[in-house]
């Protein structure tokens, strides 16, 4: 049986896309810590000689905070910090919302949440370095055991 340069290419180009959906586990809970945008008031203050500060407003600062992610059966869900949940979100399963548009290989996950009909938020995890951005979150990713008796040292 002969195999032709074509044939070798298309089976070299083939493989690895197999070899990538092979390393996408079933299931993985992960718990990311990082940092989130909150806004924070800025009470008046006459006295000030910057404008913005003796008007007062609204400024965006960044507050630790926990996002959580499930992945099951090729389905991922997130437990996004209650700072990056807008006002108007579409419900969710005990703090639980599944994503659209997912797509996980050997790399990344990705995916993103509709939380009503203007705002929408993107998940993407390296699995190399575990940085996960979701939003304005941004922080690391830990795997999580999901045995009862397992210890984390």
């Amino acid at each position: 049986m002969r195999i032709g340069v074509m044939g070798l290419a298309a089976a070299t180009l083939i493989a690895p896309a197999a070899a990538m959906a092979q390393d996408a586990p079933a299931n993985l809970t992960l718990t990311c810590n990082g940092t989130d945008s909150v806004p924070v008031a800025i009470a008046p203050n006459a006295w000030s000689s910057r404008y913005a500060y003796a008007m007062g407003g609204v400024v965006q600062n960044r507050q630790a905070a926990q996002l959580g992610v499930i992945v099951e059966g090729g389905k991922v869900r997130v437990r996004p910090p209650k700072s990056s949940i807008p006002l108007f979100a579409k419900d969710d399963q005990d703090g639980w919302f599944e994503l659209t548009d997912v797509s996980i290989d050997r790399l990344s996950i990705r995916g993103r949440v509709k939380w009503n009909r203007l705002d929408r938020s993107k998940l993407n995890i390296d699995r190399r370095t575990g940085a996960a951005d979701f939003g304005a979150f941004s922080g690391v990713c830990q795997l999580v055991s999901t045995t009862p008796e397992a210890t984390k040292f």
